[in-house]
């Protein structure tokens, strides 16, 4: 006689499911979109830092490749540069599994690198060495990440090589790079300050005017405050703006709070500066060319400072080394030590050029208002320039009510807000200047007279 098997509590509680759907509205699978990404991005996070920690580090100075992270992509370095290419299209196709993209990088690094030898080639070369047919089906590849959020952009962004950063520039439709963020910084702001120097007149015109005049960092600078910040800026850069943008559309080029300076009128100043310099370093280079073949004849040099007019048409020494206006009197104020308080790279670079352009060499970098009231105890600075709107327990202001509190260290404030609010915060603190974003070196010399 057969015993009856009875039901398991796994099939009723499969019955009850089955008897019963359950819905979701259209907000539920966004919440849980946003849910699975946010987890997914902190477990990323976690994976990076364990990388950083057990990988070996990567040489000194600049890539010209994206590193390949693990053994299983070396496969990859025998690949042809046609098996590459179809690798990226498979990865455009519906039915096909989506590559890991730190394989979609490292793949990226191969190609270009395999066809090119310099950033300079990718721009003048791309055209003889990949169709236009495989072109648009890279950018397509690009848009598509970027539709997912960006992982393969920003990876080739912050992890790739030159060559890698600019075939980035010349393949992308840089609006896609304009519609992703990390950390509150657009990929195009990101890619702006990374690629190579003599690729960027090619971003810049390729981005346009709308681009680099509406799209905005976390300071709320747009990306042509960002190029006209960047240390190694180059008259092709000039040239670039100038094709870009007429003196009118400059003028309504402004930081997003539409404070400060216009574009017309930092672009003006920064333009001509440099190109004064550049005559001034022609004219010395030819004036030791005459002394050296002259100087039998008594022929000699050129002064130490040659009178050039500063930006208020008055006359001003120059340093005939650098090129900058050299300040009158005693030199052993350029001996103070200076602490720069910033929490975006790019401003922190300019600043510390421009004060080395000064004669100010002793600087030191923050990255915090936490950090900056622990080097203010550690280093004792004479001078901090502090921005006021930074991540942490301890803004810019609150930093230095802490420092004024414990020191005598001169405050001068950087930033580009400028709202009551903040500037009554501000005065608070007793700071001895205050200085607006988009700055000039004008702005900064005149502060540290202000404080003698």
């Amino acid at each position: 006689m057969k015993k009856r098997v009875p039901e398991t509590r796994a099939d009723n509680k499969e019955e009850r499911h089955t008897s019963s759907t359950v819905t979701y509205s259209a907000e539920d699978v966004e919440r849980i979109k946003k849910e699975y990404d946010a987890k997914l991005a902190a477990l990323e996070s976690k994976i990076q830092v364990i990388e950083k920690a057990v990988l070996p580090k990567s040489p000194a100075g600049p890539l010209l490749r994206t590193p390949i992270p693990h053994s299983i992509y070396t496969s990859l370095e025998s690949s042809t540069p046609q098996q590459l290419l179809e690798l990226f299209e498979s990865s455009l196709k519906a039915e096909s599994k989506k590559p890991d993209f730190r394989i979609l990088t490292s793949a990226w690094g191969v190609l270009f690198s395999s066809l090119f030898l310099s950033s300079m080639e990718v721009q003048s070369e791309i055209h003889n060495k990949i169709s236009r047919e495989d072109q648009a089906m890279l950018r397509e590849v690009v848009k598509a990440d970027c539709a997912r959020g960006g992982k393969f952009v920003f990876s080739v962004i912050k992890k790739g090589g030159k060559i890698d950063r600019s075939a980035l520039v010349v393949i992308a439709d840089l609006r896609d790079l304009a519609g992703i963020e990390q950390d509150g910084v657009p990929a195009i702001h990101l890619l702006t300050k990374a690629c190579d120097k003599s690729i960027r007149p090619v971003l810049i015109e390729k981005a346009g005017k709308q681009l680099l005049s509406s799209v905005f960092d976390s300071d709320g600078l747009p990306v042509f405050f960002s190029i006209l910040c960047m240390g190694n800026l180059s008259t092709y850069d000039l040239d670039a703006i100038e094709k870009v943008f007429t003196k009118d559309d400059l003028r309504l080029v402004m930081a997003q709070n539409r404070m400060g300076r216009n574009g017309l009128e930092a672009f003006t100043e920064i333009s001509t500066r440099m190109r004064e310099n550049l005559a001034l370093q022609r004219k010395t280079f030819t004036s030791g060319r005459t002394k050296a073949t002259a100087t039998d004849e008594g022929v000699t040099g050129p002064p130490e400072n040659l009178p050039v007019p500063d930006e208020n048409g008055k006359g001003m020494p120059v340093d005939r080394e650098t090129g900058s206006p050299a300040e009158p009197g005693d030199d052993s104020n350029k001996n103070i030590k200076i602490l720069i308080v910033d929490d975006s790279e790019i401003i922190r670079c300019l600043l510390i050029q421009r004060l080395n352009d000064l004669g100010y060499k002793n600087c030191i970098l923050a990255k915090s208002g936490d950090e900056a009231v622990k080097i203010t105890e550690e280093a004792k600075p004479y001078l901090i320039f502090m921005d006021i709107n930074m991540p942490g327990k301890l803004d810019g202001i609150a930093a230095a009510r802490e420092i004024k509190a414990r020191s005598d260290t001169r405050i001068i404030f950087v930033t580009s807000c400028c709202n009551k609010e903040t500037l009554d915060r501000a005065k608070g603190v007793d700071p001895d200047g205050y200085i607006l974003k988009p700055f000039t070196e004008t702005n900064i010399r005149v502060a540290l007279k202000l404080l003698e």
